[in-house]
């Protein structure tokens, strides 16, 4: 249940990244890219403290959620750059 959460939570999080930083892009490159890098450190950071501190998983646990979450990240990235092209 937890996994299938984590993996459209992280779809929706990378088109949502990809789009924000595309758009920083059009206008300056180097702020797209700043903010694209702390944003998604943060996003990061944040879910790795939350997920530890909610579920209190196992360290095969952690490693499963971890790998899905990027699975996640990948795929709504990847789709977001693929359907809608920056105008740099």
């Amino acid at each position: 249940m937890w996994l299938g959460g984590v993996l459209i939570t992280n779809v929706v999080l990378g088109a949502l990244l990809v789009l924000g930083v595309f758009e920083l892009m059009e206008r300056r490159i180097s702020a797209g890219a700043l903010a694209g890098i702390l944003v998604g450190s943060s996003v990061v950071y944040a879910q790795a403290t939350l997920g530890e501190q909610m579920l209190n998983p196992s360290i095969e646990g952690m490693k499963i959620l971890v790998i899905t979450a990027a699975l996640g990240a990948v795929v709504g990235v990847v789709g977001t750059v693929l359907t809608f092209e920056p105008e740099i």
